[in-house]
């Protein structure tokens, strides 16, 4: 990924805590010649590893994971927050639109997971981290039942990192006047992904003061 020096991001447990907050990735590896991409729901575990280790599963009939070996490596692609910026929320706007947003690329070499007895508590944490701030009401108890039957039709992984980068890009180039005017916008925002845009800028700004 191309990433300027001022937009890059090295601090562990900030893009850790991306991956966490917009868990939903891209999982891309080579099958040949052609590239082969699946979105899937990703949990990560900071401890495992010295980069942490990503863990998820995927339909057993889906062909992906077939043309994986040994050496197989691979890359998740979490995207986080973004948001067009318009150069009429700058002090000085004699310059062009841009885009700010922030983005982590994750890289190791999975290996499988095949073992009702290993996916079944795999499959149970992912739920209750997603059922913990659902409020439905609804108790994965009343699905087991049906437990054994799904976990026949997925195949568990889990990625140990091996190379992490980070890009958030969110007007560290520009003055604090300008960030704080694009920030102030994004706030004001009817969508939610931009407000979470807003959210990060103010966050790295106070950072960096």
């Amino acid at each position: 990924m191309y990433t300027p020096r001022s937009f890059r991001i090295e601090h562990l447990p900030t893009l850790h805590a991306l991956i966490r907050d917009f868990s939903f990735g891209v999982l891309v590896s080579a099958d040949g010649s052609s590239p082969v991409a699946t979105h899937l729901p990703f949990m990560v575990d900071p401890d495992r590893g010295p980069l942490g280790t990503l863990i998820a599963h995927m339909a057993r009939a889906n062909r992906h994971w077939q043309s994986w070996t040994e050496e197989t490596r691979v890359l998740t692609i979490f995207q986080g927050p973004h948001a067009y910026v318009s150069p009429g929320w700058y002090e000085n706007q004699q310059t062009v639109p841009t885009w700010n947003h922030a983005t982590v690329h994750a890289y190791g070499t999975p290996y499988l997971i095949r073992e009702p007895s290993a996916l079944r508590p795999m499959v149970e944490k992912l739920v209750d981290m997603h059922e913990s701030h659902a409020d439905s009401g609804w108790d994965r108890s009343m699905m087991k039942p049906e437990m054994a039957t799904e976990l026949q039709a997925i195949v568990g992984f889990e990625i140990p990192i091996d190379s992490i980068e980070g890009q958030f890009k969110f007007n560290q180039n520009r003055s604090r006047e300008d960030q704080e005017g694009v920030a102030a916008v994004l706030e004001g925002s009817k969508l939610d992904l931009e407000r979470e845009t807003a959210k990060i800028m103010r966050r790295n700004m106070n950072d960096a003061s």
